[in-house]
C-alpha cells in the first residue's frame, strides 16, 4: 500500500522538518514502535504541517478539512484558524485538544485484535493495524488554557490543571512537580497523582520511584511503606512495606517485606502476590541493590528464565541465604561501585556484582580464588570483559548459597475461555486471505 516504510522514507517528499512524508499519492506518518500509517480521507493538494520550531507538533499536520494527530483526524477543530498552545496542546478559539507527542499502544485494539489484523496485513498489506497511536484527548473547557512551562504536558486555564489532556483534580500548580522526571507520577502539596488520576494518599515528602535497573517503576512512601503500581494500591491494611531490589539486576521482581510476609506484583496478572512468609529477623538493610541483610544473616538476589522449546515461558527471582553477616567486610567499590565491590570473611575474598544479568554475568556473589585476581581488582577501576574472563577461567567462583524464596511470573497465555474464539476468528481471518490472494490472482 504505497511501497515499504523505507522506500517511502528514501523516495517520498517530506513536508519541511515534520514527520509527514508523499508519496505515490498517499500522506503517511511514522509512528514508533508501529510504523507509518497512512492518513485517510486526506485532501493532498491542500495538506501541511505546522510551521513551528517545537518537536512536540512533528506529527501534527492539516488539510483544508481536518487537523491530524499522526494518522488521524481530530474532529471539531477548524485547521484555518489552528492555534499551538504549546506542551501538546492545540486551539481553534473554540475547541482544544491535546495531541500526545509520545506515541502510546492503542488500548483500544485488544492483542487478539491485533494479532489477526496483523496476520491479514502481513498477506494482503490492505491496512496496518493500528497497535499505536498518538494519544488525543478533546478538554471540555470554554477557557483559554496555557502552557506551564518546565511542567511537560501540563496546561491550565488558570485554576483548572489538565496533564495530557486531562484533569488533575484539585491540583495547586504553585507546588505541582513530578515525583520522577522519567515518571508520570505527578504530587503537589498535598495530592499524588499517577497521570491525571489523584491517588488515595497524601504527599509527606518522602516519596520516591522505585524499580529494577531495567523494570517496572513502583511509587513508594516511605514514611508510611505504602507501594502503588500505577493506580494500583498495595494492600494498604498490610502495610508498611520495606521495598527491596531498587535499580536491582540481578533479578526478575522487587520484593515487598511486611510483618508477615513477601510480596511482589505479577505484571502478567497485574496484582499482588504472597511468595512466602517474612522470614528475616529485625530490619533489612541493603548492602547493594542485589544483596541485603536482615539483623543477623547475609541474602541475596538470583534471576533466571525458565523456557521451553526456545521459547520463554516464566522470569524467575529467587533469594538465597549466604552467611550469618557477622565477620564480614567491605575492602573495596571497584568502579565506584557501578561495577561492584570486594568483601572479605577470614582469608578469603568475595566480588559482590553489580554489573548484572545484562552483562551476562549470571551470579550475584563469586569467590576470588587467587592473590593476582584479587590484586588487579583493588588496582583497576573495572572491566567488564576481564571479570567475565575471571569467570570463565575459573578465578571467580561462583558462591552458592541456601534457596530461601522463589518467585516465578509466568508468561501470560490466552484464557481457556477465549481459546475457542480465538480458533473460530483465526479460521475467518484465513478464508479473508485466501480470497484475498484469487481476487490478486485474477
Amino acid at each position: 500500500m504505497g511501497g515499504s516504510d523505507l522506500e517511502i522514507e528514501e523516495k517520498g517528499e517530506k513536508y519541511g522538518k515534520s514527520w509527514f512524508i508523499k508519496y505515490q499519492g498517499k500522506i503517511s506518518v511514522p509512528i514508533p514502535s508501529g510504523g507509518r500509517y497512512f492518513l485517510e480521507n486526506v485532501d493532498i493538494n491542500s495538506f501541511r504541517a505546522l510551521d513551528s520550531q517545537d518537536r512536540s507538533t512533528l506529527m501534527v499536520g492539516m488539510d483544508k478539512n481536518h487537523v491530524y494527530c499522526g494518522n488521524i483526524s481530530l474532529p471539531d477543530l477548524n485547521p484555518d484558524k489552528l492555534e499551538i498552545i504549546g506542551n501538546g496542546y492545540y486551539t481553534d478559539g473554540t475547541n482544544t485538544y491535546f495531541c500526545s507527542p509520545n506515541p502510546e499502544r492503542n488500548e483500544k485494539l485488544p492483542g487478539i485484535m491485533e494479532f489477526l489484523q496483523s496476520l491479514v496485513y502481513s498477506y494482503s498489506k490492505t491496512k496496518r493495524p493500528q497497535s499505536y497511536i498518538y494519544p488525543y484527548t478533546k478538554i471540555e473547557n470554554e477557557k483559554k488554557l496555557q502552557a506551564v512551562k518546565d511542567l511537560y504536558l501540563v496546561a491550565t486555564d488558570g485554576e483548572k490543571v489538565y496533564y495530557k489532556g486531562k484533569l488533575l483534580e484539585n491540583a495547586d500548580l504553585k507546588t505541582l512537580k513530578r515525583v520522577d522526571m522519567y515518571t508520570e507520577y505527578l504530587a503537589d502539596k498535598e495530592n499524588v497523582y499517577y497521570k491525571s488520576k489523584l491517588l488515595p494518599i497524601k504527599n509527606n515528602g518522602k516519596l520516591k520511584v522505585v524499580s529494577l535497573q531495567q523494570g517496572e517503576d513502583f511509587l513508594y512512601d516511605e514514611i508510611n511503606g505504602y507501594v502503588f503500581k500505577e493506580d494500583y494500591f498495595f494492600d494498604r491494611e498490610k502495610s508498611p512495606y520495606k521495598a527491596l531490589g531498587n535499580k536491582g539486576n540481578h533479578m526478575y521482581s522487587m520484593i515487598f517485606v511486611n510483618n508477615e510476609g513477601i510480596y511482589y506484583y505479577d505484571n502478567q496478572e497485574k496484582k499482588l502476590k504472597r511468595a512466602g512468609n517474612n522470614i528475616f529477623i529485625g530490619n533489612l538493610e541493603e548492602v547493594n541493590p542485589n544483596i541485603f541483610t536482615d539483623d543477623e544473616n547475609i541474602y541475596y538476589f538470583h534471576g533466571y528464565e525458565m523456557r521451553e522449546r526456545y521459547k520463554k515461558t516464566s522470569r524467575n527471582t529467587e533469594i538465597y541465604y549466604l552467611d550469618k553477616k557477622v565477620n564480614w567486610k567491605k575492602v573495596a567499590d571497584i568502579g565506584d561501585g557501578v561495577h561492584g565491590s570486594i568483601w572479605q570473611k577470614g582469608d578469603k575474598h568475595y566480588y559482590f556484582d553489580n554489573l548484572g544479568m545484562d552483562s551476562t554475568i549470571q551470579d550475584t556473589i563469586y569467590e576470588i580464588t587467587d592473590e593476582d585476581t584479587l590484586g588487579y581488582l583493588l588496582n583497576n577501576s573495572g572491566n567488564v570483559d576481564k571479570i567475565k574472563e575471571f569467570i570463565e577461567n575459573g578465578k571467580l567462583i561462583q558462591t552458592a548459597g541456601e534457596k530461601k524464596v522463589e518467585i516465578a511470573v509466568e508468561d501470560k497465555k490466552i484464557p481457556d475461555n477465549e481459546k475457542w474464539w480465538f480458533l473460530g476468528a483465526l479460521a475467518v481471518v484465513f478464508v479473508v486471505v485466501v480470497i484475498l490472494r484469487i481476487k490478486e490472482n485474477q
